[in-house]
């Protein structure tokens, strides 16, 4: 005996998967220009104490990325901050965690300060392990004509 719902199968599994297909691309994100994200040169640089053996390391801004996407209180940012960071040499390097601060602060169109966060990274060092390239993950909402300034903050 022969059913009559095997014929409308295969219909059916392509129309699923047609609007499977349809329905991810529509979810898809649209991103925009990000607004100007800028570091001063006294905050591309500092240096911290690690904890517990106030050894000294030195924390780089190594690049920094953004993808944006228009929300309705403004740009919403997905910022990227490249960090490299390296303990100075030593004859025996031990074991550690380096807490870097890092500052993000919109800045409006007239230059005036707006809104402030600091971010708190650690990073671990395993024994002798001199230089980690860390990348820390920073989401942040600006309005159209503020822009983002990031600074590394001294730890000494």
């Amino acid at each position: 005996m022969k059913s009559s719902h095997l014929p409308w199968f295969p219909s059916l599994s392509v129309s699923l998967g047609a609007a499977t297909l349809l329905a991810a691309c529509a979810s898809d994100p649209v991103y925009i220009a990000c607004p100007d994200i800028t570091a001063p040169e006294e905050g591309v640089e500092a240096f911290m104490l690690m904890d517990g053996s106030n050894e000294v390391v030195n924390a780089r801004l190594n690049g920094v990325t953004a993808r944006c996407e228009a929300a309705e209180d403004g740009i919403e940012m997905a910022v990227s901050i490249g960090l490299k960071i390296k303990r100075l040499p030593a004859e025996k390097l031990p074991a550690g965690v380096a807490q870097i601060n890092i500052a993000g602060v919109i800045v409006e169109e007239d230059g005036a300060i707006g809104a402030s966060e600091t971010l708190r990274y650690k990073a671990g060092f395993t024994d002798n392990k001199q230089i980690l390239y860390p990348v820390v993950d920073y989401q942040i909402t600006v309005k159209a004509g503020q822009r983002l300034v990031v600074s590394l903050l001294p730890g000494l």
